[in-house]
Formats: structure tokens, C-alpha cells, sequence
């Protein structure tokens, strides 16, 4: 009878074993063997007190059973209390050494006491004495796990499943080592393996809704956090994961909002730091994740994860020379790391010491080749150094990788760059098209004018004021971004290049009233509109004794009655190159956010359309034009840029660093350039108006 109701408890029908168990104690109440099987049962039904008590009767009445005594001591343990399982185990063995099961249990023991030297020793003598002892194997298992030895962990937890299918805990450790080794559909098969066997193992369901969550499953993923949600001590992991579920959906609000809940209950959660400072990143809100990394930093100083996370934030807000330090600290701390000194390539390339970058990265690249950013740096170095074919071959080695999109639109940028310096203009195009591929569109709409637009412009202005602005304004690929540089760099200058990334400054510029404005504009609103604008741009901390130049990226005519009227006398910057150029320098070099090159025949329209709008600018009086060669200024600052030095009050323009492309390489292609494009570009050149 005992074996039948052994046999339906090891199937897992434990109501019935149960009741069996329970009438063969009514009729003997100090059978051992029942005793000990029925506090099993009720310990796997997590009824530990009982389970205790039935033990302890049971030790009781046979003292030399070294199997109940194990029982009990793992009861012991459960209940936190190591040293009286470590003492009643060592009884145990000192009375019989080969007791099976008890140096297991002394190895879970020194792995909560985190020696896990020992606890791999005395799992390994488990080991000699049975060799079929599930628990030990599974040990051996966690252990290669946790040191990341996922193929051998896999070995281990493979076979302890085999041994003992019914054991969740062993399910679930198999369920980590499957997905570590990129093997999810049997990862999920084995986590809900687990939660078949025990629905109260909470950490399994969360590696479930995970492996959901990767596999695209999303509403099954959500389901699975939400029952975390409702389980006691897992409110904060169950936050956790929906906060990941609503980042995979790019609710970034949400995502910051479930993030933030969880941390307020598990502070000390690295992960959850990281993932809260990528959506704040994502929602361009750096400075809160900023503040995030400083103050995780300062309550736990030298959190690898969090400190490389502060390094790539610091490099991406400009503040290289905080990034460089940060970097140099951890490889200075982990000198066996090679991620620290492949950041810190990057950096040096960044900073201009192409050498420094260089040696650093030929130094790391055995230990990390499949790091896409040193492959593209290196790419880049023999670019520069004229090694085209190798820079060809590393770029062809990414195909192989999963790259991140940014690292996708480097390698085609470089791709199309290498194909056009060896004039294979079939190859450099679709290159090209590619690097901006993933990129959105959001260019504004350029509206043909009226016939009569100009003439509107000839009317008498109001006088110039007394330190009237200026504006720069330039269309894709004329270069605008570099001369914005060069014009950045000068002293007592102060270039506002917010326009070009959000969130952008509300004001007259970006919340135009074209049909009020044709109207004309009375003096008030003009000073009302004008004291807007001055505002938003102290807002931005502009230095109040510089000269402020404001550079419009979303140029419309139809802001030139306005210009005129609300800040007369001020100064348009006009970056001009052929219309040809343009386009092909849009194409192979990309411009601001939002104005990605998809369609090379839509771009030629909308260019010619944009084109068009810089035409009146000369036809607004109470305006100075400026029109600059972009590629005599870029070339010549000193001698070309002799105007631009005057309107800033300066001798001559001082040559610096202009803004070079990752890595050092050009930013645009040379004047004329756009002849080898003919044939392929013809549809597009075409639209071009004739004699432009």
C-alpha cells in the first residue's frame, strides 16, 4: 500500500498520496516510513511547520534513519538556520560517511555562505559516493552557470532533469542555461516545465515572460508579470517586467513610470537602473538619467554596469573629457577587461589622437571580435590610412552580426564612401540609400509661392534695431552644419544649433502664422513676438555679450515678412552650393533629424522646391543677405570668409576643428563630384530646375 502511495506522490498526485499517507497514520501512528513520506509531501505544499513537526516525530522514533535526519536538516535550512542543518548533517555523516544526500546539502550550505570553492568540493563528493545524485548534478549545474559556463552548465542540468523531471527547481536552473545559450523555445518549454510543477516559482515565470517578451509574444509576457504583480516579495519584479514590456513597445512613459515603481521597492537593482536610464535617454531626457547614474553611483561607488552606462551617457551629451576619465578609471581598476580600452579607442579617434585610437584598438581586437564599434573603427583607421580593400573586408565582416541601427548606417555610409572612391557610383548609391534607410522623414513642406511673394518684400521696413540678430539658414547637403561649426567656434560667438534636435524652442519660428504675417505685422505684436524670441534664447543661456546666431534648420520664405518686421536689420546667412552637390552630398552624407534621403527623385523635388524658397531673400528689404561659397569658406576660412569675419566684428575668421565626420574622415564630397553621378542619378538630376 505504501508503495502505491509512494508511487502516486512521485507522479504528482499529491491529493491522493495524501489521503493514503494520512489513513495509514491513523492506524499507525508511529510509522516511520510514513512520517517521513508525508512530511515531504507537505513540505513540497510549502507547509513547512508541519512538514517540521512530522520530521522531528519521525527523528524521534528511529534516530539512526540518516534519510530523515537529512530531511529534517534540509528543513532546518529552508527556515534559515544553517548552522543547525550543518549540525545535524555532520551527526549524520559521522555516523555514516557515505550518507546519501548529506554533502549535498553541505554544499548548498556554502553556497548561501557564498564559498563556493567548497560547496564545488562537496558536490563532487556527493558525486563519488552516488553518481546518479540529481541534486548534486544540478549543483554542479548552478555553479557553471552562475561563472557562465553555459555548455558545460547545460550538460550538468540536462542530466539532473533526467534523474528527477519532477523537480522545479531543476526545471527552472535548465530553463536559465537554455536561454543563455540562445536556445528559447526549449528555454520556455523548461521554465513552464517548472511552474507546471510549482506555480509559486515566481523567479521561473519572470525568466518565462522574458523569453515571451524576446520572442514577440508580447500580450503573453504582459500576463505573466501581471501574476507576479499579485504575489507577495515579487511586486517590484513583476514592475520590472511590465516596465519591459512597455519599453519593447516604445511606451517609454510607462516603461519610466513601472521602472521607478520597482526601484522604490528594490533600489539596488542594477538592470533596472540601466534599462531606466535608456528609456530616460530614449525620451530625451539625459539630464534625469544623469542624475539616476550619479546617485546610484554614490550609494554603491564602482558598479561596473552602471559606471560604463554614465561613460557612454557623458560621451553622447558631449562631455568627452568626463567619459575618457570614467573609462580610464575602470580600465585602470580591471586591467583583464578589454571594453574599457575599446571605449576608450573610440574616445581618442573622437578626440582627434588617431594613433592613440588605433593602438588601443589593435591591443583589444582578439578579445572582442565581434564588437561592431571597434570593427567600424578599424574600418575607419585603414580608411584613412588609404587601405581601402581591408576597410572593404571589415565592413564586409559585420554582415555576420547583429548590429544596432546606428552601426548599420555607419558600415553603409563607409560602404558607399569606399565604393565612390574607386568610382563604382553603382555600388556607392544603394549604399548610401541604405545608411539612411532606417531613418524617419519628417522634412516640411515647401509650397510654391506666389507670383507676387517678392514684390510683397520691396515695402518700406521699420529702422534697424540696435543689435539686431542673425540667422543662418542652409539646405541639405549645402554644408550648413560645418560653416555652423566653424561659425560656433569663433570667440564672442554663440551659434544655437537646438533647432536641429528636439525638443526644439517654441516660438515665432516654430509656430508660424503665414497668412497673419502676409497681413503685415503691427508694431506691438512685433514686440511682443520679438521679446518671445529673446526669452526662449535665455532660456537657452545665451551669453548676453556674445553675438547670437540663430540658425533656422526649417527654412520657409514665408518667414521673411515676419523677419522683417519683428527683427529689421538683422542678418540672413544664406550656405549655398550647386543644387546637383546638394542633393548628392544629401544622399552620401545624410543631414539633421528628420530629413532622412529615402527617394532620390522625391528629394531632387522637395530640393528644388527648397531652393526656390532662398530665392526672395535678397528681395526683403530691411535685411542683409549674406551668401556664402560653403566650399570656398571650408576651404579657406581665413581668406574666403572675410565678410562673415566683419558682420562678427572680427579681423579674420580663425581656423579650427571643423565638424569632420566619425573618425576624422570627410563630411562632404568635393564640388563637382556630382558629374560621375549622372547616369545613375539621372531621374533625379532631372528634376532640378534648368539653370541651377
Amino acid at each position: 500500500m505504501l508503495q502505491k502511495l509512494a508511487r502516486l506522490h512521485s507522479e504528482g498526485q499529491l491529493d491522493e498520496a495524501e489521503s493514503g499517507y494520512r489513513a495509514l497514520l491513523a492506524g499507525e501512528p508511529d510509522n516511520v516510513d510514513v512520517l517521513h513520506l508525508l512530511g515531504l509531501l507537505r513540505r513540497q505544499r510549502q507547509d513547512l511547520p508541519e512538514a517540521r513537526r512530522l520530521l522531528d516525530q519521525a527523528r524521534r522514533l528511529a534516530p539512526e534513519r540518516g534519510d530523515v535526519a537529512l530531511e529534517l536538516a534540509g528543513l532546518y535550512f529552508l527556515d534559515n538556520d544553517p548552522v543547525g542543518a550543518r549540525a545535524l548533517i555532520e551527526a549524520t555523516i559521522k555516523h555514516n560517511p557515505n550518507q546519501p544526500g548529506a554533502h549535498t546539502l553541505l554544499a548548498r550550505i556554502a553556497v548561501v555562505d557564498n564559498d563556493l570553492a567548497k560547496a564545488e568540493t562537496l558536490f563532487r563528493t556527493a558525486l563519488r559516493t552516488n553518481e546518479n545524485d540529481a541534486h548534486a548534478i544540478a549543483g554542479l549545474g548552478r555553479l557553471l552557470l552562475e561563472r557562465g559556463e553555459a555548455d558545460k552548465a547545460l550538460a550538468y542540468l540536462s542530466r539532473a532533469v533526467e534523474l528527477a523531471p519532477r523537480d522545479a527547481g531543476m526545471q527552472f536552473a535548465l530553463a536559465r542555461a537554455l536561454v543563455l545559450r540562445g536556445n528559447r523555445a526549449f528555454g520556455e518549454q523548461a521554465a513552464r516545465n517548472a511552474l507546471a510543477i510549482a506555480p509559486e516559482l515566481h523567479g521561473a515565470r519572470y525568466l518565462l515572460g522574458q523569453v515571451l517578451l524576446e520572442d514577440g509574444k508580447v500580450d503573453e509576457a504582459q500576463a505573466a508579470f501581471a501574476v507576479l504583480s499579485e504575489a507577495p516579495g515579487f511586486q517590484a519584479i513583476a514592475r520590472f517586467g511590465l516596465g519591459d514590456v512597455a519599453r519593447h513597445q516604445r511606451r517609454l512613459d510607462q516603461a519610466i513610470e513601472h521602472y521607478r515603481a520597482g526601484l522604490a521597492l528594490q533600489p539596488e537593482q542594477t538592470r533596472a537602473v540601466q534599462l531606466l536610464g535608456a528609456c530616460l535617454v530614449s525620451a530625451a531626457r539625459e539630464e534625469e538619467a544623469l542624475e539616476l547614474y550619479a546617485d546610484f553611483l554614490q550609494r554603491h561607488p564602482e558598479t561596473v554596469p552602471i559606471e560604463a552606462a554614465l561613460a557612454e551617457l557623458l560621451a553622447q551629451v558631449g562631455d568627452e573629457a568626463g567619459a575618457l576619465a570614467l573609462w580610464q578609471r575602470l580600465a585602470q581598476r580591471r586591467p583583464n577587461d578589454p571594453i574599457p580600452l575599446a571605449r576608450l579607442a573610440l574616445l581618442h579617434e573622437r578626440g582627434g589622437d588617431m594613433a592613440g585610437a588605433d593602438r588601443l584598438a589593435e591591443r583589444v581586437a582578439g578579445a572582442l571580435p565581434e564588437d561592431a564599434d571597434l570593427i567600424l573603427l578599424r574600418a575607419r583607421s585603414a580608411q584613412r590610412e588609404g587601405r581601402d580593400a581591408d576597410a572593404v573586408a571589415l565592413l564586409e565582416s559585420l554582415r555576420t552580426l547583429n548590429l544596432a541601427p546606428l552601426q548599420i548606417m555607419q558600415a553603409a555610409h563607409q560602404f558607399g564612401v569606399l565604393a565612390d572612391r574607386r568610382n563604382d557610383v553603382q555600388v556607392a548609391v544603394p549604399a548610401w540609400q541604405e545608411s539612411q534607410s532606417l531613418l524617419p522623414v519628417q522634412i516640411h513642406e515647401q509650397p510654391a509661392l506666389p507670383a507676387d511673394f517678392a514684390a510683397a518684400l520691396a515695402a518700406p521696413a521699420p529702422a534697424p534695431l540696435a543689435n539686431p540678430p542673425v540667422f543662418l539658414v542652409g539646405l541639405p547637403g549645402s554644408m550648413v552644419e560645418r560653416v555652423a561649426a566653424l561659425l560656433h567656434q569663433q570667440p564672442d560667438v554663440q551659434l544655437l544649433r537646438d533647432r536641429a534636435f528636439a525638443p526644439m524652442r517654441r516660438d515665432v519660428f516654430t509656430d508660424p502664422d503665414f497668412p497673419g504675417w502676409s497681413n503685415g505685422i503691427d508694431a506691438a505684436t512685433a514686440q511682443t513676438l520679438r521679446e518671445q524670441w529673446q526669452a526662449q534664447v535665455q532660456e537657452l543661456g545665451a551669453d548676453p555679450g556674445a553675438r547670437v546666431i540663430d540658425w533656422l534648420v526649417r527654412w520657409d520664405a514665408r518667414f521673411l515678412p515676419m523677419i522683417r518686421q519683428v527683427f529689421p536689420g538683422a542678418t540672413v546667412i544664406v550656405v549655398e552650393r550647386d543644387p546637383h552637390d546638394l542633393l548628392l552630398n544629401w544622399l552620401a552624407y545624410g543631414w539633421m533629424p528628420g530629413f532622412a534621403f529615402h527617394d532620390p527623385v522625391a528629394s531632387a523635388r522637395w530640393l528644388n522646391s527648397a531652393v526656390a524658397h532662398l530665392a526672395p531673400v535678397e528681395s526683403a528689404q530691411g535685411l542683409r543677405v549674406l551668401r556664402v561659397d560653403a566650399d570656398a569658406l571650408l576651404n579657406d576660412p581665413a581668406g574666403a570668409g572675410g565678410e562673415l569675419a566683419a558682420l562678427l566684428g572680427r579681423e579674420a575668421l580663425e581656423p579650427g576643428a571643423l565638424q569632420r565626420g566619425l573618425g576624422g574622415l570627410s563630411i562632404g564630397l568635393a564640388p563637382g563630384r556630382w558629374q560621375a553621378y549622372t547616369e545613375v542619378l539621372a531621374a533625379a538630376f532631372a528634376e532640378l530646375a534648368p539653370g541651377r
